[in-house]
């Protein structure tokens, strides 16, 4: 089960608005002062879209770095990134379907 926490309040620091999202060694997602563990498929699809982050990727870009031996077809990258959307919007993270073409990941605006 997915876990989303927040350090901010714990390390009593808040983090630079401007800091891009990143995956640590232990495959967490962390950004905003907020937190998500990955499983390892996921980790290799949102560390490919941060990598492209506000460019579109194609749907077989996705694949083949997640799965490099193949054997997986478009419909898994999209169950996949189904289940991803809620989980990274509460961390700030929009990944948009570009219609027959691939994602874009995006930062949503910060609330003020």
């Amino acid at each position: 089960m997915a876990h989303i926490g927040t350090i901010g309040s714990r390390l009593n620091d808040e983090p630079a608005p401007d800091e891009p999202p990143h995956i640590d060694e232990f495959g967490v997602l962390r950004y905003r002062g907020r937190w998500l563990s990955l499983t390892p498929t996921e980790e290799s699809i949102v560390r490919f879209l941060i990598e492209h982050l506000g460019d579109p990727v194609a749907r077989a870009q996705v694949a083949a770095v997640t799965w490099p031996r193949g054997g997986r077809d478009h419909h898994a990258i999209n169950v996949h990134i189904h289940r991803l959307r809620p989980r990274l919007t509460e961390l700030g993270l929009v990944i948009h379907t570009l219609r027959g073409r691939g994602f874009l990941l995006e930062s949503l605006p910060t609330s003020s």
